[in-house]
């Protein structure tokens, strides 16, 4: 007898657990998009405004992210490198202002990347470097100024700072909820 009940209750957790996947699917199921349920069904998602735009924390596409910034910052750095190495000083100080004209820019930096202008716009958002205009253009703004805006140690600096913080986000194990 008590060898039956026991293989009773083995089965019947095996339909337990069963049964919980089943409804875990068709919850998973009714807020996927590309599954076969009407879209009206769907529950609204409620993403407050900081959470906007962002992946969510843990998954691969925030990974993703994270190792693209980490590109975008080295990009810069070699970007402010170049024109630290090219440019003109205001004076004999290493800690003067460094300037390089946008066409001489363009010709040097277009046999490293084509993403010139996508790299000085951001470099500009991070206030490494300043330029007038909202944007550059080849040929018409050739003799337009690129300026680093602090000596170049001291952006080689902040950036690999930047990119050593955002290595060890990407290093930290994941936290399943």
């Amino acid at each position: 007898m008590e060898a039956e009940s026991n293989t009773e209750k083995s089965v019947l957790s095996r339909i337990n657990l069963f049964n919980q996947h089943v409804e875990e699917h068709k919850k998973w199921q009714r807020i996927n998009p590309f599954s076969h349920y009407n879209v009206r069904d769907m529950p609204k998602q409620r993403i407050h405004k900081d959470q906007y735009g962002t992946a969510p924390a843990g998954s691969l596409s925030e990974k993703r992210a994270i190792q693209a910034q980490i590109l975008s910052l080295q990009e810069i750095l070699q970007l402010c490198g170049l024109i630290n190495e090219n440019g003109e000083r205001q004076s004999a100080d290493e800690t003067a202002e460094v300037i390089l004209r946008f066409g001489e820019l363009f010709e040097m930096y277009n046999h490293i990347s084509d993403k010139l202008l996508g790299t000085l716009l951001c470099a500009r958002k991070h206030k490494f470097i300043d330029f007038e205009g909202e944007t550059l253009f080849q040929g018409r703004d050739d003799k337009q100024s690129i300026r680093l805006l602090h000596p170049f140690e001291e952006l080689k600096e902040s950036i690999l700072s930047k990119i050593e913080s955002l290595r060890c986000i990407l290093a930290e194990p994941v936290k399943q909820p």
